[in-house]
């Protein structure tokens, strides 16, 4: 049997943080990693830019995951 495929669409940016950082003790954390990561990648940040990301935003669009993925694999 296959395993389930990550799907694009809109995440809390906690809910992404935590699927990329799975074993962090809180959420605060997990998403400060992936900022972190995020932020190591300036082709990254350019197209979240375009995408009109906003770094304190509590939601993330299906485009702006899809990005995300595209740079950082699926978590």
């Amino acid at each position: 049997m296959n395993e389930p495929t990550f799907r694009i669409d809109p995440y809390p940016k906690r809910e992404l943080a935590r699927l990329y950082f799975p074993f962090t003790e809180n959420a605060d954390t997990a998403v400060a990693n992936l900022r972190k990561l995020m932020k190591r990648n300036p082709e990254l940040m350019s197209e979240l830019a375009a995408a009109r990301y906003k770094p304190h935003a509590k939601v993330l669009t299906p485009r702006q995951v899809k990005i995300i993925v595209h740079y950082l694999g699926e978590p």
